[in-house]
Parts: C-alpha cells; sequence; structure tokens
C-alpha cells in the first residue's frame, strides 16, 4: 500500500484562500495535495496492473506461431474463478489459417478464453472459422465449443468423444440440481452452453482447406474415451491433446499407462518437429520423449511397491515426493494420480495379459523446464 507523510517543513508565507484560515490551508497544501496529486498519478497505473495479474479476468496467456500460419494459444498456469472447477486450467489451443477458412484445434476449459482464442484468430484472418476439432472430451479442451457456434463453424470429433461430451452436459444438470454443489457452479458456470461436435469419425479423417492437408485419427482409445491428435504433415505439426503434457503433471484417469506409453513412442517416430501438447508450451522431440520417460519411471515406481506388497497409502507416501521433485505445474494432481496408477495395476484391464514392466524408475533430477 502507498504511504504519503505529512511534510514538516515550515512554510515562510502563508496566505488566505475564500477566507480561509493560514493554519487550514498549511495543512491542506502540506498533507492532503501531494497525497491527492500521487494518488492520482497511481492509482491508475495500479488498477492497470491488478487486472493483469488478475486471474478471474484472463489475459494471461500467448499466442506463438510455430509454424507459418500455424499458431498455437497457450495459458499462462493459473486456476480460473470461472467455469467448473474440477477443469480449472486453461489447455492449450490452436489454429491453422489457411486461404479458404481457419481450423481451431481444441479451445480451451472457457466461453471466455474461447472469445480470447477467437480474438486471436481475427487478429491474424478475417476468413470464417470453418471447422473446429475436439481431440478428447477434457473440459480443460472443449468447453470454449460454444464460441464458435455463432462462428458456424463445424464441431468435430471422434464419435465417442462426441459420447462423452454429451453425458458431460447431462452430469452438470445434476450437479447443478445437487443441493451441496449447484449455488458454487451456478456462479462460476453462469452462461455456459457445453457444446459437442456435430460431426464425428470413427477411423482416420483427412480435411482440406486452402492447400493444407490435416489428418484426424484417434491414436489411443481408453475406457472413458478416444484421445485423438491432428497432424499436419507438410508443416510437421503434431497436435496431441491430452496425451502429451509439457511441464504439466497429466491426469491418468482411465488411460492405461502401457498403452500410453507405447502411443508416445509411436508418434516419437513420425515426421514431426512441433508437438503441441494439451498443457503447456510446443515442444520438440526432446521434451515429448522426457514425458514418456516420465511416464515410464512413474509406472516403475508404482510396480515396484505393489510388487513389495505395500499400501495405496504406502505408495502415496513414498512416491508423491519423487513426482513432486519434477516442480512441474498442476501438482494438486499428485495424490490422485499415484492412486488411479495403484488400481490400474492392481486391477488389468479384462482379457490383458501381464503388464509389461517399466525400464527405468524416474530419474533423480527431473528434466529442464523449456
Amino acid at each position: 500500500m502507498w504511504t504519503f507523510e505529512e511534510s514538516r517543513t515550515p512554510r515562510v508565507e502563508e496566505s488566505r484562500v475564500g477566507g480561509s484560515h493560514p493554519a487550514v490551508w498549511r495543512f491542506v497544501r502540506s498533507a492532503w495535495l501531494p497525497t491527492l496529486f500521487f494518488t492520482c498519478l497511481l492509482l491508475p497505473a495500479f488498477c492497470l496492473l491488478l487486472s493483469a495479474y488478475c486471474p478471474a479476468a484472463g489475459w494471461l496467456y500467448k499466442v506463438q506461431e510455430v509454424k507459418p500460419n500455424v499458431f498455437v494459444w497457450v495459458s499462462d498456469d493459473f486456476l480460473d474463478l470461472d467455469g467448473d472447477p474440477q477443469f480449472d486450467r486453461a489447455g492449450t489451443a490452436g489454429f491453422i489459417v489457411t486461404s479458404e477458412g481457419v481450423v481451431v484445434v481444441n479451445t480451451t476449459n472457457s466461453p471466455f478464453h474461447g472469445r480470447e482464442l477467437l480474438y486471436e484468430i481475427r487478429h491474424h484472418s478475417e476468413q470464417p472459422v470453418r471447422d473446429v476439432i475436439d481431440t478428447n472430451s477434457s473440459g480443460e479442451q472443449m468447453l470454449g465449443n460454444e464460441v464458435f457456434t455463432d462462428e458456424q463453424a463445424t464441431l468435430i470429433s471422434s464419435a465417442k468423444t462426441q459420447q462423452e461430451i454429451l453425458q458431460y452436459r447431462q452430469l452438470v444438470a445434476h450437479r447443478l440440481a445437487d443441493a451441496e454443489d449447484k449455488w458454487r457452479l451456478q456462479v462460476r458456470m453462469r452462461g455456459f452452453h457445453i457444446t459437442a461436435p456435430t460431426q464425428t469419425f470413427s477411423g482416420p479423417m483427412s480435411l482440406r482447406m486452402g492447400g493444407q492437408e490435416i489428418k484426424l485419427l484417434s491414436l489411443l482409445r481408453n475406457g472413458s474415451g478416444d484421445d485423438a491428435v491432428v497432424y499436419l504433415p507438410s508443416a510437421k505439426v503434431l497436435f496431441l491433446g491430452e496425451l502429451f503434457q509439457n511441464s504439466y503433471f497429466p491426469r491418468i484417469e482411465s488411460r492405461n499407462v502401457h498403452d500410453w506409453i507405447d502411443t508416445l513412442r509411436q508418434v516419437e517416430k513420425w515426421d514431426v518437429e512441433v508437438y503441441v501438447p494439451g498443457h503447456g508450451a510446443p515442444g520438440g522431440k526432446k521434451e515429448l520423449a522426457e514425458f514418456r520417460q516420465f511416464l515410464e519411471g512413474f509406472a516403475k515406481e508404482v510396480e515396484t511397491r505393489i510388487q513389495e506388497g505395500k499400501s495405496i497409502s504406502e505408495v502415496k507416501r513414498e512416491v508423491g515426493p519423487l513426482v513432486e521433485h519434477y516442480r512441474w505445474h498442476a501438482p494438486e494432481l499428485i495424490s490422485e494420480e499415484v492412486e488411479a496408477l495403484y488400481k490400474q495395476t492392481k486391477t488389468p484391464r479384462k482379457g490383458a495379459g501381464p503388464q509389461p514392466t517399466a525400464q527405468a524408475p524416474l530419474p533423480v533430477q527431473p528434466p529442464a523446464q523449456p
């Protein structure tokens, strides 16, 4: 807080203003006027600074052109005060500008950020937004969909992702009716219209727009949904959605970690130079390999302790500090993800053979952050 001390310098001359007593005017000049002057000077700057760093207001993001006409929208790491508290970190999004229109990949976690994304699109192109692709059903990736319905864009996802988004919409309706959760959700999600894709794909799908080929395919099918990717062969860019987290702890949820690791090994061999994550900045093969190695080490640490007969509380107590050592974003997920991996390892999928053992434990030193 700014404070100002009353000046104690004696005044040589005093004059009356409007019949005021000299002592009164001396007090006004020595104390109030300097305070008023500096307050008027500094208050606008203070308010601007406050608004710029207010998470609820947004504005904390950057847009990076990773290849000509291929842009990535990256949010700073802060917890949103608007939207579903289960998805309070805005996911990374992107857009491809062509001579015939714009294609958007993921729309972040709220219509507020979706409008920021649209603003950035309009800053780079006046072409209409033709298509919006949801790589999965996570609220951190698709809750901005509604912004693009006004643009008359076609919303596209896998059939399973569309089903999951519709189920999520029903779940939110139930949560709004629940006495414990309704008031918080009504305040945070006022005016939200959860919008599901209208076009789906089951196998590989290709879009061609303005000479740009855009390939869509599901790489990891899991218990609750699909993880699709968006591949730009000519630009050598791959949008991986939730399959890749760059310096963010991931949500394991229902993804089988060994299938996940195998999928990452597969895409590491593709002719790709830029991998766009679900959270964090775009990376290259080095960053993708580091994330895959993290998953391998994470699985190894949990599996080793299960083989030693340790309980879930013991595993969480021992593995948690090893994971925290990475100092990545979203550390609040660590405990629940250790638990998810523990349950997944203890209860293999039906029809699945013995789970392979990860090659190496978590390294003592985490990889350098980008």
